[in-house]
């Protein structure tokens, strides 16, 4: 069911400069997708134009001159902003102690370039619908790509890649990002203003879900149930709720091969499993990177290095160099006690700030000059159960340097950035969710729920 929501003060003036900036929004949408699908890996000829670089460096400097967007004074009012260029910080300084500096230099150029689009999404996504945009492009993309690898759905008894992605192109990659994919496809779902709609985007939630089945990944799983077990924690009407829970699940354990539980098992028998092992003997040297570089640590890129030079154990004889196979575990080894700290604040820092926001508008008084709250809430909670998936099956996946830390980052601020300018709070309210409503200017919620 779906209902019209009421528009704040001011509003026409924001839409006015909503379509003023319009088409750096969709100019946004491409360069997301750009990074997400790699149309340019399946297309024959769009590899001979360097899109995926040309969108959205121009976009960079679009963003960088242009005045109707969202001031940087608003963007900086969040003190977790300053927590993405902290962490750029940290992997830019690697480049001056890590032992291979090109190694390091590598890792640097990944990490710009999502710092720069977490820039571009917090100066552009000014309204509710725009995020609503990025999280279309977002699910979309994984649409395409298990479009172009349909086997990943089609197959069920063997692993399947992504062939022609980049950061998605192993399973459990791309079974990850669809953790944090599966709740803004229930937000999208949730706002759809027409019934064809709304089944769209249920449909494709559950494409998503056989396709994180298939490809068997044992910490995109548990991602999913995480996310899965907040829903229904944090939802008004658990009820509802478990009953919607148990119906998926009921249909992807009759759907899912016998080999998903058997990979599945291995969870809690991993003394017995080689991969599982494997990822306990490079954890253990993660924590031994820690000890011995404290302040540093090996400098990005280089966690298997300092793992097959320095700190293999001996009495496992010769095996092959291994990566964390956690993004925590990483970024202990290789950035330090100040790089898991950056982590921490980025991932548990936006989650619990979004959180407190969500409580206080919970608690405030509906306003009929404004967005109802509870529409608010809704939205902040779906983008924290993002963030519960990427934490969750992060840990089991070397993703520290990969855009989800810096696009759902972007999205949760802009989020606050948003209600605080549509539905602002008490003053103690906005001071523990360190938000500052310097400005009515910025764009509200519109459309239809």
């Amino acid at each position: 069911m779906s209902s019209g929501r009421v528009l704040s003060k001011g509003s026409h003036a924001l839409r006015v400069r909503d379509d003023a900036t319009r088409i750096y929004y969709w100019w946004l949408l491409l360069a997301l997708f750009l990074e997400y699908a790699r149309p340019t890996s399946f297309v024959p000829g769009l590899s001979a134009v360097p899109l995926n670089s040309a969108v959205p460096l121009s976009l960079l400097l679009v963003c960088l001159f242009v005045q109707n967007l969202r001031p940087l004074k608003d963007i900086t009012s969040d003190p977790l902003t300053k927590w993405i260029v902290i962490y750029f910080a940290l992997i830019t300084l690697s480049m001056v102690h890590a032992d291979v500096t090109m190694n390091a230099y590598e890792i640097f150029k990944w990490v710009m370039g999502y710092v720069f689009l977490s820039f571009m999404i917090l100066r552009i996504v000014t309204s509710y619908e725009r995020m609503l945009g990025v999280f279309a492009t977002i699910v979309l993309a994984h649409l395409f790509l298990l479009l172009m690898n349909p086997e990943v759905v089609m197959i069920s008894e063997v692993r399947n890649y992504i062939r022609g992605a980049t950061f998605l192109g192993d399973g459990n990659d791309f079974s990850l990002s669809i953790s944090i994919a599966a709740p803004m496809c229930i937000e999208l779902a949730r706002a759809a203003g027409s019934r064809w709609k709304r089944l769209f985007w249920w449909l494709s939630l559950l494409v998503l879900l056989v396709a994180l089945v298939n490809t068997q990944s044992r910490g995109a799983t548990l991602g999913i149930i995480a996310v899965g077990g907040y829903l229904w924690l944090a939802s008004p009407r658990k009820g509802r709720m478990l009953v919607a829970i148990a119906i998926a699940v009921a249909g992807l354990l009759l759907y899912a091969p016998d080999i998903y539980f058997e990979r599945m098992g291995t969870i809690a028998n991993y003394q017995e499993e080689g991969s599982a092992m494997g990822r306990i003997i490079a954890w253990k040297a993660g924590l031994q990177m820690l000890v011995d570089n404290p302040l540093l640590g090996v400098g990005a890129g280089h966690y298997a290095i300092a793992f097959g030079t320095t700190y293999l154990p001996p009495t496992l004889g010769p095996i092959p160099w291994l990566t964390a196979h956690s993004m925590y575990f990483l970024v202990i080894g290789e950035l330090g006690l100040p790089g898991i700290v950056t982590l921490l604040v980025l991932t548990l820092g936006n989650l619990i700030a979004n959180s407190r926001l969500r409580r206080a508008l919970l608690c405030r008084p509906e306003d009929r000059t404004v967005v109802p709250s509870q529409d608010s809430a809704a939205t902040l909670y779906m983008l924290n159960a993002s963030m519960v998936g990427l934490m969750i099956a992060g840990a089991f996946l070397s993703v520290a340097y990969y855009p989800h830390v810096f696009v759902l980052s972007a999205l949760m601020i802009s989020y606050r950035l948003i209600v605080a300018a549509d539905a602002p709070v008490t003053e103690g309210a906005r001071g523990r969710v360190g938000l500052r409503s310097r400005s009515r200017k910025t764009a509200i919620r519109t459309g239809s729920r």
